[in-house]
């Protein structure tokens, strides 16, 4: 999925782009940088649909994917990827007609090696806009200060479900009794669960999680998911990202929610599919990418399949998937002995629950 987690790595490939598009876009480079101060930074935008959004946040994480802190402290091109902007909600959640806007948005830091950041991303744009109709990117110049800030204006508390509230942790919520209250900071990682990917893992999870019973989240982002299983009462809960900006993220959620950071209630790990786990977990959730979700029951990323931890019976919640990809990912899932039970739906997103077929043993034979 995509915008801030940095989103799922599914390696797009973009290759030379001759030299008449070079000189434009040298030419739109030198119109867009500004003299700049220390504090400032450069905003790349592309307004998107979900389609686009994938191919945008994932272009955005190749090449701008470092880690924020490390690279700001050096004095270096920033990092910290794709950051997803998502508007026009009602109080439900639900998008507005005419108002809801998404817009992937990505931050440079000024100098060489922003500037050849920055022309390698509007290479990329142009070489997806041969393939779809991404518009022209907007690039202007802000505050550092002022960006570390400006996005929380548009993040406000969220009904999910039969009865999770996601919040903002700086703000105040009109929780009622019975609420599952999660509040979350995501700051550069993905996961403040306006995605329709996001909502719908969580009204899976409201109807699939046992207390008690332990849960695998692959692909955490912010830790929204393993957040709202935790306080649904799973435990334990394990939470694995090949994004060390996400493990950070998720990590200082748990503490805002005052939900432990131990083995036996939320243990973060970075990473993928743990391989020392097999046949653990009742239940999977992974709101990742289609074509990454794919390569995950394949250990094409070289990991254990992604059915090895999960336990005979149990069921895995696969999010993350445009229709029109939903049947790669049921045909994946197919080869691993797993069957449909139920799918969810929001605009172009689909969610899908399957079910293992297995009675005992490990995929091991099965993927080898």
């Amino acid at each position: 999925m995509v915008g801030g987690r940095a989103a799922s790595r599914c390696a797009l490939r973009f290759g030379g782009v001759d030299s008449a598009t070079q000189g434009a876009l040298r030419n739109a480079e030198g119109r867009n940088q500004l003299p700049m101060n220390a504090d400032e930074l450069i905003e790349i935008a592309v307004e998107v649909d979900g389609e686009a959004a994938e191919a945008v946040g994932e272009l955005f994480n190749r090449y701008n994917g470092g880690d924020w802190i490390e690279d700001s402290a050096a004095g270096e091109a920033s990092g910290g990827g794709a950051v997803l902007e998502s508007t026009g909600y009602d109080d439900c959640g639900n998008p507005i007609d005419g108002a809801y806007r998404l817009v992937v948005k990505t931050y440079l830091k000024p100098g060489p090696r922003g500037r050849r950041i920055q022309r390698q991303i509007e290479e990329g744009l142009w070489r997806l806009r041969l393939l779809y109709p991404i518009p022209e990117s907007t690039v202007r110049t802000i505050q550092e200060e002022d960006w570390a800030h400006a996005w929380k204006r548009y993040y406000k508390p969220l009904r999910i479900g039969k009865r999770v509230l996601l919040a903002p942790a700086w703000e105040e919520s009109d929780a009622r009794p019975n609420d599952v209250v999660v509040r979350l900071d995501p700051g550069m990682a993905f996961g403040t669960g306006m995605h329709p990917t996001t909502r719908l893992c969580v009204a899976a999870l409201e109807d699939y999680v046992h207390p008690g019973e332990p849960l695998l989240d692959i692909g955490t982002g912010s830790g929204v998911l393993s957040l709202v299983a935790a306080k649904l009462g799973a435990r334990p809960v394990w939470a694995t990202d090949i994004d060390p900006l996400a493990i950070r993220a998720t990590q200082e959620n748990a503490q805002r929610n005052g939900i432990a950071l131990a083995p036996n209630a939320l243990y973060v790990q970075k990473g993928s599919v743990p391989a020392d786990q097999s046949g653990r977990f009742p239940l999977i959730v992974a709101n990742i990418l289609a074509e990454v979700l794919v390569g995950l029951f394949d250990a094409a990323y070289d990991n254990v399949p992604l059915v090895e931890p999960l336990a005979p019976g149990g069921h895995l919640i696969l999010a993350g998937i445009l229709e029109k990809k939903i049947g790669l990912v049921l045909a994946a899932a197919a080869r691993h002995s797993l069957r449909e039970v139920e799918r969810k739906q929001e605009e172009d997103w689909v969610a899908v629950i399957m079910q293992s077929e297995r009675e005992g043993g490990t995929e091991a034979a099965v993927a080898g």
